[in-house]
């Protein structure tokens, strides 16, 4: 509902601004010298003109970007092509975990279930022992 709203708008607003620049460029219709290098001269319109300025400086601005642009998309896909090398070695990491885990608990089922943790030479279950941080 709201996208079918501003798309409307959005229609409204170019048609008004395409309006007006048309507007602008009927009352500048009038025939101007432009004077270049080496006694070259074009007689055109004043709208002309402008709008050739417009696309001239537009096109030197898309130019002058190009370089930057091309570098951040490089930076991009190296940072794209890292993420998954470092998200496939996390799924490797939990799988590793996983087994150790089941492992464990493997162990923790075929030892016998401690008597006495204070009677000496008593066995103690694999879940009960203390294991080390970082293993």
């Amino acid at each position: 509902m709201f996208g079918r709203v501003f798309g409307y708008v959005s229609l409204a607003l170019k048609l008004v601004l395409f309006a007006l620049v048309f507007a602008l460029a009927v009352k500048n219709s009038d025939p101007v010298t432009l004077k270049f290098f080496l006694g070259r001269e074009v007689e055109t319109s004043l709208a002309f003109a402008l709008v050739a300025a417009l696309c001239a400086g537009a096109l030197s601005g898309v130019l002058a970007m190009t370089g930057h642009v091309l570098a951040l998309r490089r930076e991009g896909s190296r940072a794209r092509a890292e993420g998954a090398a470092l998200r496939l070695e996390r799924d490797g990491l939990r799988a590793e975990r996983d087994a150790l885990g089941n492992e464990l608990a493997a162990l923790a089922a075929a030892a016998p279930a401690p008597t006495d943790p204070a009677a000496p030479g008593a066995v103690m279950a694999a879940t009960d022992r203390q294991v080390p941080h970082g293993l």
